[in-house]
Parts: structure tokens; C-alpha cells; sequence
């Protein structure tokens, strides 16, 4: 007859130890994962998609709705996603306040005659109406700024701060992880169209502007809780300065 194996309270025997991946390890790679499927999506996929720009728009809306709601069924919580009821407040307001300052800037930048040669662009010269009327008021709005921000302010912030909870660096790592994808994100429009026309150092200058913009937006998602805080600083960004290039130009 052979002794019957003694087990710990767990119901293990003894020296089999846990094998189990921890969840740490387990979430860190899907926020890899998930980073270089964004980072694949603008630079490798949209690319070859039809120029139209609503169609665009479009594959971004139905790409980052699916990310939303695979996020959900994984188990993040609206107040993960910056999506609480109970932070709207908070992130309308600090969003808000992100569209006056913003335009304020540019207002500032237009009167004066040694800056608003600056927002000249003869790219927005030789558009017509209809097309600037429609990149300011849908394909900018939701077609970049709304899903931008739900697939890094939202899901990838959310996703890298549940996975990093309880760590030290948890907050400024989530901050430093989402900007840094954040950026990487505009390397294909980067080199299509390097600042001041320059290959290398055009992209890199590029790549560090959106970068530290990340950050910003980050840091004030993570403050308030609320991607519309991010939406706020972004939409004033792009719109009201097309807006204002728009007015410098013509």
C-alpha cells in the first residue's frame, strides 16, 4: 500500500510550487501587444486603405469601437477607460479650459505680425471650403481626435495602469509607455511629411513634439480620470488651429 500524498491547504503537494504566470507579466504583454497593434494600424494598415479620408475616418471609428469593447469584455471598467460618469465633470472642465487657452495662443499668434507668417500653409490655400469645413468639423473631431484618445488616453492607459497597480512607477510608466506609442503611432505621417521638409531630423522632431504632447494629455487624463480632459487639449490643438491657419492663410 502505498502513503497517501500530503497536500498543503491549497491542495498542491508539497514542492510543486506555483507555476501560475503572474498577472503582472500577463497584463504587461497584452499592453505590447495591444501598443504594436495600434503602431500597426497608422502606419501599416491605413496607409494602403482608399485615399478618402472618410473612408479613413471610417476603418479608424470601427477599429477603435472593437478595441473598446474587447477592453470591456477583458475586464476593464469605464473608470479604467477614463469613461466614468463620475469624472465627466471634471474632464469637461479641464477640457474646456484646454480649448481657450489654445485659442488663446493662436489668437495671440495671428495678430501679431511677427507670428502670423508662421500659420501660413499653402497646402490650406488651395483647398476648397467644403474640404476644410469637413476636416473641421468630422474627419479631425472623430476621426482623429476621438479615436486617438479612446485608443491611448482610453484603452492603452487604462490597460498599462491596471497592469502596473500597486507598483511605484505605475503612474509615470503608464504616462512615458502611452505618449512614447502615442508617437511612434505618427511615424508613417512623419516621414510622408517631415518638419520643414527635412528627412531624418524632421521625423525626429516630429516624433518629439507628439511625444511630449502625449505626455501632456497624459498627465492630465491620469489627474482627472477623464479622457475628455485629453479630447479637450487635443481637439484644441488640431481644430482651432486649422481654424487659425485657415484665417492666416486665405
Amino acid at each position: 500500500m502505498t502513503a497517501p500524498t500530503v497536500s498543503d491547504a491549497s491542495g498542491r503537494a508539497p514542492g510543486t510550487g506555483d507555476r501560475r504566470v503572474p498577472a503582472a507579466v500577463v497584463l504587461s504583454a497584452v499592453v505590447v501587444v495591444v501598443a504594436a497593434g495600434l503602431v500597426a494600424w497608422n502606419n501599416l494598415l491605413v496607409p494602403v486603405l482608399p485615399a478618402d479620408p472618410v473612408v479613413r475616418m471610417i476603418a479608424n471609428v470601427v477599429g477603435v469601437l472593437v478595441l473598446v469593447l474587447a477592453a470591456r469584455a477583458g475586464g476593464l471598467s469605464w473608470r479604467d477607460l477614463g469613461l466614468c460618469p463620475t469624472t465627466w465633470a471634471a474632464g469637461l472642465r479641464w477640457g474646456g479650459a484646454a480649448v481657450g487657452i489654445v485659442a488663446l495662443g493662436y489668437a495671440v499668434a495671428f495678430l501679431l505680425p511677427a507670428t502670423r507668417p508662421l500659420l501660413e500653409n499653402p497646402g490650406v490655400a488651395g483647398s476648397p471650403t467644403s474640404a476644410v469645413v469637413l476636416r473641421a468639423l468630422l474627419l479631425i473631431p472623430v476621426g482623429t481626435v476621438l479615436c486617438e484618445e479612446l485608443a491611448f488616453r482610453g484603452v492603452l492607459h487604462g490597460l498599462t495602469e491596471r497592469a502596473w497597480a500597486g507598483r511605484w512607477w505605475a503612474g509615470r510608466g503608464a504616462v512615458v509607455a502611452v505618449a512614447s506609442a502615442f508617437a511612434v503611432w505618427h511615424l508613417a505621417g512623419a516621414v510622408a511629411a517631415p518638419a520643414g521638409g527635412i528627412p531624418v531630423l524632421g521625423v525626429v522632431a516630429v516624433l518629439l513634439v507628439t511625444a511630449v504632447g502625449g505626455v501632456v494629455m497624459s498627465v492630465v487624463r491620469r489627474h482627472t480620470g477623464s479622457v475628455f480632459a485629453s479630447i479637450g487639449i487635443h481637439l484644441g490643438t488640431n481644430v482651432v488651429g486649422l481654424v487659425a491657419v485657415v484665417l492666416a492663410t486665405r
